[in-house]
């Protein structure tokens, strides 16, 4: 992400939420669930000075994460942008951990989705 301040990448994560919500990949209340918990880890970043690479991190791997859900046929990248994420989310809890709480958050809402 070229520019890494809050405002900027909560921004692009409240992007990422909409767009999961406007795709017919998962049912409705699931897409709403994931998308509100996105929009959540937005509120998250954007409440942070000056986000270290870990959160930036979290918000790169949450598009790519939200690319792959689009495009949920290809199961390996989709378990491959799983396990980025949740290791971008380990990388973080040290440095922004209210960042890293609602990311996990994601990663539940994954798993109950069988993702």
């Amino acid at each position: 992400m070229p520019d890494q301040s809050p405002a900027r990448i909560a921004d692009g994560l409240h992007d990422l939420a909409r767009a999961l919500r406007e795709g017919p990949q998962l049912g409705p209340e699931a897409q709403n669930a994931l998308a509100e918990l996105i929009d959540e880890l937005g509120a998250a970043v954007s409440t942070n000075a000056a986000p270290p690479a870990e959160v930036v991190h979290v918000a790169e791997t949450t598009a790519l994460l939200v690319k792959a859900l689009k495009q949920r046929h290809e199961t390996t990248g989709l378990a491959t942008a799983r396990d980025r994420f949740e290791g971008a989310v380990i990388r973080a809890e040290a440095t922004a951990p209210v960042t890293a709480g609602v990311a996990r958050r994601v990663l539940d809402a994954l798993a109950n989705l069988g993702i």
